[in-house]
């Protein structure tokens, strides 16, 4: 059971508090995750072996396998929220009664904000596209080079307090996105310099370890093209016939391995909406004193 203090939710921390509360939380009840989850994580790795063999075997699907694998990303991603919610409920995460489990409420709302934000970085990756445009057109190479970069640091900085917002819609019942993200986004743009610390440092984290369970697959996806490339300009083609299967059964495996390492990210961004929403709240009492 994790630490008293872990329980609440509410509660003003900093950044590298939310960080350790959010691993120790996730850590400390792994086990019950995985009971709850384990089901959807073999979908997640069944998709991503799926995906994953072939964008080896037919690159030109590579792009219906990114958005297959995204869908059931976002599937797998409602059960982190499902447990978090029983935790702000409750102050714990119990042990699942049954072997397949799905809440249906949080996964759609955890749908419509996958979505939603999607949405969202498809019009900003789109303004920031034309005016790239125009800025190569009529810039000098050198400024209009200048002129992206900093175009592409706004669309960040713009974006950034949307894992705030998003954490907070789907753990709050009654609230619609666009009305949370109307009346939350400035709240989430006041606190970004400690959104960006949590979230930076559990990206990095993250990154690491995903980086160090898909090297089997990196290696396998450039051996493939290596042998293609070969192939192409003449060169026996130097792959076994059982490439495919192989391909499959280590995209298995990474999947299913990643997809808790992907989940932990929920933990500490969870603390991080509490902590936000904690002190507002103080702040709110502060400017605000009762007669």
């Amino acid at each position: 059971m994790e630490k008293d203090q872990d329980s609440i939710l509410m509660k003003d921390r900093s950044g590298r508090a939310c960080i350790s509360a959010g691993y120790r939380l996730y850590m400390s009840n792994f086990r019950r995750i995985f009971r709850y989850s384990w089901v959807a994580a073999v979908i997640f790795a069944l998709t991503v072996s799926i995906g994953g063999t072939i964008m080896i075997l037919r690159p030109m699907l590579a792009l219906f396998s990114l958005l297959l694998i995204i869908i059931v990303e976002a599937l797998f991603a409602s059960y982190g929220f499902s447990v978090l919610k029983q935790h702000q409920q409750t102050g714990a995460i119990s042990f699942a009664p049954r072997w397949f489990n799905l809440d249906v409420h949080i996964f759609v709302r955890t749908l419509k904000a996958w979505l939603n934000l999607i949405v969202i970085y498809i019009v900003v990756a789109g303004i920031v596209a034309g005016i790239s445009v125009l800025a190569v057109k009529y810039l000098s190479t050198y400024t209009a080079i200048a002129f992206i970069c900093l175009m592409g640091l706004l669309a960040f900085v713009i974006l950034l307090p949307l894992a705030y917002t998003n954490m907070r819609y789907v753990l709050t019942d009654g609230v619609g996105y666009w009305k949370n993200l109307r009346e939350r986004y400035g709240i989430g743009f006041r606190r970004w310099g400690f959104i960006f610390l949590v979230v930076f440092v559990t990206t990095l984290l993250i990154s690491v370890f995903s980086l160090f369970t898909s090297l089997p697959a990196v290696i396998l996806t450039i051996a493939n093209q290596t042998a293609t490339i070969g192939y192409l300009t003449g060169d026996p083609l130097g792959m076994p016939s059982y490439i495919g299967w192989l391909a499959a059964v280590v995209f298995l495996l990474i999947g299913f391995i990643q997809a808790y390492v992907m989940l932990s990210f929920l933990f500490p961004i969870y603390y991080m909406y509490g902590s936000i929403d904690a002190h507002e709240s103080e702040r709110k009492e502060f400017n605000n004193p009762k007669a």
